[in-house]
């Protein structure tokens, strides 16, 4: 089972409160839950050892981390261009 990523509460006057433990995918960082029955399918990265939400685009392996790092270093090499 993945390590839990989160928290959610749904509330709504005329039904009850629904509350359930949200998983973080290792390659987009959005968050998911896992519900049986559901028909959707969910996926675990070997890589990295977590799991992925499922989406087509999350099924190569990119962690999340290297996708910010990599946006980081373009920001930097902009200021460097422009600002000089």
């Amino acid at each position: 089972m993945p390590k839990i990523g989160g928290y959610a509460i749904w509330t709504d006057p005329e039904k009850k409160t629904i509350e359930k433990d949200t998983f973080q995918c290792c390659h987009c960082g959005g968050h998911f839950m896992i519900e049986k029955g559901s028909g959707r399918q969910r996926g675990w990265c070997i890589m990295c050892g977590a799991a992925t939400c499922g989406h087509p685009s999350c099924n190569n392996c990119i962690p999340f981390i290297k996708k910010i790092e990599e946006q980081e270093t373009k920001n930097r090499l902009y200021e460097v261009v422009i600002r000089g």
